[in-house]
């Protein structure tokens, strides 16, 4: 028989002799750390937790001495940023991992109450959360902390942003209605089966009277409360002018509330407090789910908020002090000890480590990292001690961008979102005339006592709540599903599109080549006389000086070559030509151009793509080295089968382009573009009725973004080019380009699936309805199916 572990219950491994003794029985352990947090447990006298609990403990281990140190929470900047103050206590909300169940919750404040700085504690074994009020001046945090950790489970502040926030209060709102809703439902239900039976056994009018009294009190709370959020939406829609889907419920609870309260009152007719009751239960029910379904979606786009880091060290040559990660500038220097998350972007002064990235480039294999290399905020260093200089603040950093790019693409309103409220508006307007023709032809021409139970059908059955849901979910779930892939939709537009896309124009440098140049060849021509001669590393030393002042992938790779700091002035750069610069040279001021042939005024040769001179004489003609990208042999036939079509638009006048076209079987190349041809040959393109794709990474690409439909932008772009981009690819991969379509048309797929449904579900029930075939309580149990129904289908997306 297996042997299983007292504490955790995994397999204990043969050989090992880990025992201790509780209730006269050895008990076997798999590991030292099990047996730590056991006898941590027996000895404190909280043993019950072994007796009643109902599931096994996460597997305890000895952490090492560094990642145990905890302190940074001490801080008094850190500790005003995590907690508040409430009563004369520290309050703070904390993040708890290795819960089960609620013996863990049980076990976890019962060891904290034993402390005598902790005033209330409070845990929740269903979110793994845990509240606890503290006198700081008789204890730290990091005690609180290790006092957890010591029972076996890891605790540490929980940062709420103000997304998750919203959402905790909204859903406690939503509970709370739930509960007054249901409970009131289920007593003026019992008191309406009074009512009832008694209309078949005789009641005396007084007995009536009362429970019909009682059954109204007891409604006014779910109707000024629980119904609250419908009647200030449909309030806020009357007051627009406007009318919107939360308008025919409100309608029709007032309408059976203020009829049941006229026949109170007049002690006439029936009352329908019950079903009030109730059918603001239903609603509540439906629109909770609802809720906790977008929530999935939402929670699927903010995964990155999960590694924001909130402590740092800085460090000021001897030692380190914690400090909020929030309030890094750059040109601080901080200290970052293995396990711990980058706060910042920045450069390694010194030290070296390996470094895992994969949250934020994909790649999960950890990279090594040494003094001059760059490390982004939230990547994990592993296994050394690093001092970074601070480049960008956790806010300014990759990951801050990336995560404010998503609250913002969130945000925004697609043209397909707004046609489907314009409908649904549309379709609320002929409910209401409908609702009303068919309470007159009931009325007068059928059969007057039902007139008000058919027209309430009407009104609750045809609410266009899941025609207003098809689209809003559909499209947050596909940003969720892309953003889980690494690519960043910038622009919800871009979903209505991708789906249509006949045309796909590549920049070359840095998008369909790795755009890492290296120089490969270097020509000084020695026909041409110049006052001045200059050896080649001199010439190298001048071109790399100027280059300094240009983000374009080609300046980088003169950057080995710079040996000196030259005297310049009079810098200029020209988007896709070149740059030129004085150069003040033994009290000489020379001009100095490096660019293409145009730009340089000299004879173009296609075995070279840079040429300098100085004074408006040839100096020099460089050849560069380029890889082409290796995703590009598989994306490009997967586009093909999709009907798309290629072109290549390059400012570059080499050879290479020839090569690349001829190689995948581009048809359309221009070389040697401004960016003004760019936007001139997509231009071309939209005229003739082709939905184009622009994909480039440089600052002359930026122009051309805005005349395609949609832009994508690799991550290893210039930042002006990915500012302007409707879609960054995170991972620098192309073959991402079939995955972004694939999405989109997936995306469009649901959409059209949800609104046949949410159509054609009205269409058929409108009739049923007005021919009275539906009760009440049928009619808000299918408008809720159906809206969930759309959810639902939405979250497939998710999956995908």
């Amino acid at each position: 028989m297996l042997n299983r572990c007292f504490h955790c219950a995994e397999a204990v491994p043969e050989g090992s002799n880990f025992v201790l003794s509780f209730e006269g029985s050895a008990r076997n352990f798999c590991c030292p750390g099990c047996v730590a947090v056991a006898d941590t447990i027996i000895s404190q006298g909280l043993a019950d937790y072994y007796r009643f609990r109902t599931a096994p403990a996460a597997k305890a281990s000895l952490v090492p001495e560094q990642l145990q140190n905890q302190t940074s929470y001490d801080n008094d900047e850190v500790l005003s940023d995590l907690s508040a103050n409430i009563d004369g206590l520290q309050q703070i909300e904390l993040s708890i991992t290795g819960m089960s169940c609620a013996a863990c919750a049980w076990l976890i404040e019962k060891q904290l109450r034993q402390h005598p700085a902790v005033g209330r504690v409070s845990v929740n074994s269903g979110t793994s959360r845990c509240v606890i009020s503290w006198d700081p001046a008789q204890a730290k945090l990091s005690d609180l902390l290790q006092k957890i950790s010591k029972l076996g489970y890891q605790a540490s502040p929980f940062i709420t942003d103000s997304e998750e926030h919203s959402y905790q209060s909204e859903m406690r709102a939503y509970l709370r209605r739930l509960a007054v809703s249901g409970i009131m439902s289920m007593q003026v239900m019992m008191l309406a089966f009074g009512l009832y039976f008694g209309d078949y056994t005789g009641i005396e009018q007084q007995y009536e009277g009362y429970l019909r009294w009682v059954s109204l009190l007891l409604t006014l709370p779910v109707m000024i409360y629980a119904a609250a959020p419908f009647s200030k939406s449909a309030w806020r829609a009357l007051q627009s002018r406007q009318l919107n889907m939360d308008v025919p419920i409100v309608l029709a609870l007032y309408y059976t509330f203020f009829a049941s309260l006229y026949a109170t009152i007049s002690h006439s007719g029936e009352v329908y407090f019950e079903s009030v009751c109730m059918f603001v239960f239903l609603l509540q029910l439906g629109k909770f789910f609802e809720f906790r379904a977008r929530k999935q979606a939402r929670d699927a786009t903010s995964n990155l908020l999960k590694i924001m880091p909130v402590t740092a060290w800085l460090w000021d040559g001897e030692q380190a002090t914690a400090t909020s990660a929030r309030r890094l500038q750059p040109g601080d220097l901080i200290l970052v000890k293995a396990g711990e998350t980058m706060p910042a972007d920045g450069v390694v002064q010194s030290g070296s480590s390996s470094v895992d990235e994969s949250m934020l480039t994909g790649e999960y294999r950890a990279v090594a990292r040494q003094t001059g290399d760059p490390v982004l905020a939230g990547s994990v260093n592993h296994d050394g001690v690093l001092i970074v200089a601070v480049h960008k603040g956790l806010t300014q950093s990759r990951l801050g961008q990336i995560i404010s790019l998503q609250q913002q693409t969130l945000h925004q309103k697609p043209q397909l979102l707004e046609k489907t409220d314009k409908i649904a508006r549309f379709f609320v307007q002929r409910l209401l005339v409908v609702a009303t023709g068919t309470f007159a032809v009931w009325y007068f021409y059928i059969d007057a006592d039902r007139a008000f139970w058919v027209t309430l059908s009407v009104l609750v059955a045809t609410c266009p709540c899941a025609l207003s849901l098809a689209t809003p979910t559909a499209i947050t779930c596909a940003l969720a599903r892309l953003n889980r892939k690494g690519i960043l939709i910038k622009n919800q537009q871009v979903l209505e599109f991708l789906p249509n896309l006949t045309k796909v124009f590549f920049d070359k440098t840095g998008t369909l080549t790795h755009g890492k140049f290296s120089v490969r060849q270097l020509d000084l021509p020695t026909s041409l006389l110049s006052k001045n001669h200059f050896s080649q590393s001199q010439l190298l030393d001048l071109i790399a000086n100027i280059e300094a002042y240009s983000e374009h992938p080609i300046a980088k790779a003169f950057t080995p070559y710079r040996q000196s700091q030259l005297s310049l002035s009079a810098v200029t750069l020209q988007v896709g030509a070149g740059i030129s610069a004085i150069w003040h040279y033994q009290q000489q001021a020379l001009q100095v151009r490096i660019g293409n042939a145009a730009f340089c005024e000299v004879t173009a040769d296609a075995n070279w793509q840079v040429f300098c001179t100085i004074d408006g004489q040839h100096m020099a003609s460089i050849a560069l080295a380029d890889e082409v990208r290796p995703e590009i042999a598989q994306v490009l036939p997967q586009l093909q089968t999709l009907g798309i079509s290629f072109g290549i638009l390059t400012g570059d006048s080499s050879k290479q382009a020839d090569d690349i076209a001829s190689q995948f079987g581009i048809e359309t190349l221009h070389k040697s573009c401004t960016p003004e041809d760019k936007v001139q040959f997509i231009q071309q393109a939209v005229s003739a009725g082709d939905i184009v794709l622009m994909v480039g990474d440089g600052i002359n690409d930026s122009p051309s973004f805005h005349a395609a439909h949609v832009s994508v932008a690799l991550d290893s772009g210039t930042d002006l080019s990915k500012n302007q981009a409707d879609v960054v690819l995170l991972h620098n991969d192309l073959s991402m380009l079939a995955e972004l379509i694939a999405g989109a048309q997936l995306a469009k797929k649901v959409v059209r699936q949800n609104l046949l449904w949410a159509v054609g579900y009205n269409l058929v029930i409108i009739p049923l309805a007005v021919c009275g075939f539906v009760s009440p309580y049928v009619a808000v149990i299918g408008m809720s199916f159906s809206s969930l129904l759309v959810v639902s289908n939405s979250l497939r997306l998710l999956k995908a």
